[in-house]
C-alpha cells in the first residue's frame, strides 16, 4: 500500500481493500478509478482527493458533503455509494458501484440521440433530480460527461462534487461557484438572484439541447464573452439545428429561460 498520498494511483490500495486497476476520469479536485474490491471480488468505482488539495480544509468538506449526498439518495437513477473512507496516510476517497457503460459526453461525440434514446434521458434525469431536490439538495453540475449510461439499462447521474444543501449552504450566485460554466444557469454566473432548483432545471435543459443536436448551445473560448451569452441567452433555438417536435423543442426552451421564473 503506498504510503505517501501524492503516490496513490494504478496499483495502490485504499483501506487494504480496494486496489486501483485501471484510471477512469480526471475531475477539478479528484480522480475516478475503477478498483477491485478484494473483500466482495467486485468491481467498483473509486473516486479520490488529489494530493494537493488534502490539506485545504474547504475541498475536504467538500468531498465528504458528496458523500453524504450519495449516502442519502437511494434511487435508480443515482450512482449509489458503498463507502466513504479515509486511508491510513490521510487519502480521502469515496467507493460507488462501477456502471459498466458510457457517458453521454462519449455518446454525444458520435452524433445526435434519437428522438427514443432522448425520451429516456428525459424521464431518468427528470426522476432522478427529483429525488435529489425532495433531500434539499442541488446537483449543481449537471452536464454529459456527468451522466452514465449503462450497457444495460437507463441513465444514471453522476458526480455530487458540486452539490449544495437548502438551508445550510448559503445558495447565492455571489459566493462559492463550482461546476461547468457552459451548463450553468445565468444567475449562477451573474450573481443576479439567489438559486435554487432551477439551476438543475436550466443544466438539464443544456443537456437535452446537446443530447438533440450533439451542438453546445453556447461556445465561447473566453470565458467572459461566455457568460455574457449565457446571460443574453444568445443561441440558436433548438428547433433551429435539430429535426425535433414541437412538444420537446418548447420544453428545451423553457427548461432553458434566462429568467429562472419562467423555467
Amino acid at each position: 500500500m503506498s504510503t505517501e498520498p501524492g503516490a496513490i494511483g494504478l496499483g495502490s490500495t485504499l483501506a487494504d481493500r480496494y486496489e486501483l486497476v485501471a484510471e477512469v476520469a480526471r475531475g477539478a479536485v479528484g480522480d475516478v478509478f475503477e478498483a477491485l474490491d478484494r473483500v466482495e471480488g467486485s468491481k467498483v468505482a473509486v473516486k479520490v482527493l488529489r494530493a494537493e488539495y488534502l490539506a485545504d480544509e474547504s475541498m475536504r468538506r467538500r468531498f465528504r458533503r458528496e458523500g453524504a449526498v450519495l449516502k442519502a439518495l437511494d434511487h435508480p437513477a443515482i450512482v449509489r455509494l458503498l463507502e466513504l473512507g479515509i486511508n491510513d496516510d490521510g487519502v480521502v476517497f469515496l467507493v460507488t458501484e462501477y456502471v459498466e457503460g458510457e457517458t453521454l459526453a462519449e455518446r454525444l461525440s458520435r452524433g445526435s440521440l434519437p428522438i427514443e434514446e432522448v425520451d429516456a434521458l428525459i424521464d431518468a434525469l427528470c426522476d432522478g433530480l427529483g429525488a435529489v431536490h425532495q433531500h434539499g439538495v442541488l446537483h449543481g453540475d449537471l452536464k454529459p460527461a456527468n451522466v452514465v449510461w449503462p450497457e444495460d439499462g437507463a441513465p444514471r447521474l453522476v458526480d455530487f462534487g458540486a452539490s449544495k444543501i437548502l438551508g445550510l449552504d448559503r445558495l447565492t450566485a455571489t459566493g462559492e461557484v463550482s461546476g461547468t460554466p457552459a451548463y450553468m444557469a445565468p444567475e449562477v454566473l451573474t450573481g443576479k438572484a439567489d438559486v435554487d432548483q432551477r439551476i438543475d432545471v436550466y443544466g438539464l435543459g443544456v443537456v437535452l439541447y446537446e443530447a438533440l443536436s450533439a451542438k453546445k448551445p453556447f461556445h465561447d473560448g473566453h470565458v467572459g464573452r461566455l457568460m455574457m451569452k449565457i446571460d443574453a441567452g444568445d443561441c440558436l433555438p433548438i428547433d433551429t439545428v435539430a429535426d425535433i417536435p414541437d412538444a420537446i423543442a418548447r420544453l428545451v426552451g423553457k427548461a432553458m429561460h434566462r429568467h429562472k421564473q419562467e423555467r
